[in-house]
């Protein structure tokens, strides 16, 4: 068997990588950071139930500041946003309570 008929597979996903990069997306019960703002989302579900949006599908999230929204699921969406790690996220929450009356 001849060398040229050889592919290492290290070589063949780097070049593969470079000619198709993959879509970006956000997934469900996945944590994300803007890290330019400070800006941190739990996406909750997609769907296409909004009247607002057409019917296309979109993307439902929290803040970390419990502020819910929406978005369209385009790849232009997910630009900027970085993958987070759920303990960051659920520290950054309990940081960002706001005191109780009670506790006045």
């Amino acid at each position: 068997m001849s060398d040229d008929k050889v592919v290492i597979l290290e070589d063949y996903k780097k070049e593969k990588n470079k000619i198709a990069p993959s879509l970006k997306a956000f997934m469900p019960d996945g944590y994300y950071i803007l890290l330019e703002m400070g800006i941190m989302i739990h996406i909750l579900f997609i769907t296409n139930k909004s009247v607002h949006y057409n019917e296309e599908d979109v993307y439902v999230m929290e803040d970390q500041y419990g502020n819910f929204f929406a978005d369209a699921v385009e790849e232009e969406t997910c630009e900027g946003w970085e993958e987070l790690d759920e303990e960051v996220f659920m520290t950054a929450v309990e940081q960002n309570i706001p005191p109780s009356p009670w506790d006045q």
